[in-house]
């Protein structure tokens, strides 16, 4: 979890006081660098208090997207096939990218207003999310396919695919003449063979024929009148036999329809994995981009015109945060009045007001943002 701060600039470095303070070995509360805002075109006072509350919504949105686009590269990375994939930014780990953050001219013209520069970023992020979506469902529903292909590979013949089960020569079907697969249980067997030219007036005598056995079921075809179809099931369920939905395609097989399924997922996959990887980086750029807007608006806001401050990053060291917190306030405490600023606050609420503007940025990705 880092801490983004910015305090007005002193005749003293900023940067520097603070790095003295919290940094060195005698202190060893946490890393700090130096986070490089450009002086953005700042606009009315009163397009800056209507800019501040929508960025912080942005803010979550575009945070919620990173997240999962991260996720769902994470998700469906193998860890015997994919070793030392991950979420990287043009090949550069995530701390690393935030740390040494430069400001993409290119991308992001420094020119422009905050209010178009913010629409910029929301506008894109959304069309990610819209795309991952899109793949993410279209991936999903081929894995969920092939579940259930494997499913019917796997189960009793009460489930299970009958295409590489029948042959062609246990299959009548004519004008007036179709077959009918049935799956009995063994113990209705006897019941079965003695009962099935009778169930009704228009089964095919001495039809039956067993094809295929597991250990509770037994496959049975018969051949029937078309015309008697659906009375025959209707008659079967009455007595506990199943009348298999299937029709027999000799261009078909359960085996090669599960192949095609596997080729189709490992293509998706791959083509995930990689819009995933490029989509990141142009997701997680995004993101600290909205967090320098966000700490420009409230550091003017906050310590006014000209613009005069020093944006730093800091992360705290374990068990260091509360002491920590408490010198960035005897750092900065004159800042604020002590009718608003209170001694109390703590770093879990992140909402409370402190006398430096203070964002967090919360590069645990791996685990869902905490609603």
């Amino acid at each position: 979890m880092f801490w983004l701060i910015s305090a007005p600039k002193t005749r003293e470095d900023t940067f520097n006081t603070l790095n003295k303070k919290t940094s060195d070995e005698s202190k060893g509360l946490s890393d700090n660098f130096k986070f490089q805002v450009p002086d953005l075109k700042v606009g009315t006072l009163d397009s800056l208090m209507s800019l501040t509350d929508d960025l912080h919504k942005i803010d979550l949105y575009v945070e919620s997207v990173v997240r999962k686009v991260a996720n769902q590269l994470l998700d469906i990375l193998d860890s015997k096939t994919d070793k030392g994939e991950g979420l990287t930014i043009n090949n550069t780990n995530i701390e690393t990218c935030l740390t040494f953050f430069r400001w993409e001219e290119a991308k992001y013209p420094s020119a422009q207003s905050l209010k178009l520069l913010t629409d910029l970023i929301q506008s894109q992020v959304a069309k990610l999310d819209e795309e991952l979506k899109t793949k993410a469902t279209e991936y999903t529903n081929v894995v969920h396919s092939l579940n259930a292909e494997e499913r019917k590979s796997g189960g009793n013949l009460l489930l299970r695919d009958l295409s590489d089960i029948v042959k062609q020569n246990q299959v009548v079907e004519s004008e007036y003449l179709d077959t009918i697969f049935v799956a009995v249980p063994r113990f209705l067997y006897k019941q079965w063979n003695s009962q099935y030219e009778k169930l009704t007036d228009w089964v095919l005598p001495r039809s039956s024929e067993v094809i295929e056995e597991d250990n509770d079921y037994g496959i049975f075809r018969v051949v029937i009148f078309r015309r008697d179809i659906d009375n025959f099931k209707n008659v079967c369920r009455e007595n506990k036999f199943t009348v298999r939905e299937f029709k027999f395609d000799p261009n078909r097989s359960q085996k090669a329809d599960k192949k095609k399924l596997e080729e189709q997922k490992e293509k998706l996959r791959a083509g995930l994995i990689r819009w995933c990887k490029t989509n990141f980086s142009e997701a997680f750029i995004a993101w600290i981009h909205l967090k320098a807007i966000r700490v420009f608006v409230e550091s003017v806001l906050r310590y006014g015109l000209p613009t005069n401050f020093q944006a730093i990053l800091l992360l705290p060291k374990k068990g260091k945060s509360a002491t920590l917190r408490k010198v960035l306030t005897d750092l900065y405490g004159h800042l604020s009045s002590r009718t608003v600023f209170r001694d109390d606050e703590t770093e879990d609420d992140a909402e409370k007001f402190f006398p430096y503007v203070f964002l967090e940025i919360n590069l645990d990705l791996k685990n869902k943002q905490n609603s």
